[in-house]
């Protein structure tokens, strides 16, 4: 039995024109090989597990899927893909709740900060403290931390499509949030670890300059790519050409 899980949540929304069936597999393919050369489980929160009708709230079911001896859990955006040789980041961390510091847009982050302060006026979270919660690392010790954002949920349901309406995000706002609440440890980790706007750090190109090595920056300095921040239409053909180009290099 393996003591560690990469999770990832793989469920269609009917409302969106981009569903994640049109490029999800490219994600899988690389966090099951990994995750096999890594003695860790792979699982998928789909629509058999779903519970929520906003597709990323289904990641609040990461307890119901994870089994008890699953020690450390790995909780993944399916517009993310991992890097064949990452090392096992399982093995970098102790009881922390670990993530990546979101600053690829600071202005969105402040308000929707602002947008969801309704629901938490006592707590504070800095935007460079704020979390991607596309790429999230913690322990079995931190149910508690998801039973609390069930209730929240639960408690909130009627009201959350409001401001989910009013641009603030859905999932990642009340996590930080609810992190902040429960004054939770967390480790910030590296950009390498959840690589987002890869088009505004100008990491799809190379050093053309030396001509030596046309490996993209994103591929020679990231281990998690996240595939957002630009427009959604693209997603699907940046992940695949990554694939096509890369996909041998799990084998």
């Amino acid at each position: 039995m393996n003591k560690n899980i990469v999770l990832t949540v793989n469920i269609d929304d009917p409302r969106h024109q981009y569903p994640p069936s049109l490029y999800s597999e490219y994600s899988i393919n690389t966090w099951k090989m990994w995750c096999e050369k890594n003695n860790a489980d792979f699982k998928q929160i789909d629509t058999s597990v779903q519970k929520y009708d906003i597709a990323k709230w289904n990641k609040l079911c990461v307890f119901d899927v994870v089994e008890p001896y699953h020690e450390k859990i790995a909780l993944v955006d399916c517009d993310t893909m991992i890097k064949w040789d990452t090392p096992n980041f399982f093995n970098d961390y102790g009881d922390e709740f670990c993530g990546v510091v979101d600053d690829s847009n600071i202005g969105w982050v402040q308000n929707s900060l602002s947008i969801y302060k309704d629901f938490f006026p006592n707590e504070i979270v800095e935007p460079l403290e704020y979390i991607n919660s596309g790429v999230m690392f913690f322990t079995k010790e931190h149910k508690r931390l998801f039973d609390e954002l069930k209730s929240f949920y639960q408690e909130n349901e009627s009201t959350l499509q409001d401001y989910w309406n009013k641009g603030g995000g859905t999932d990642q706002t009340i996590i930080n949030y609810m992190l902040k609440k429960l004054n939770v440890k967390q480790k910030y980790l590296s950009y390498s670890w959840n690589l987002s706007a890869i088009h505004k750090k100008q990491m799809f190109g190379h050093n053309w300059q030396l001509n030596e090595d046309d490996t993209p920056f994103f591929v020679k300095y990231s281990n998690i790519w996240h595939f957002t921040g630009f427009e959604i239409e693209k997603r699907t053909p940046f992940m695949r050409s990554v694939w096509e180009k890369y996909g041998d290099r799990y084998e």
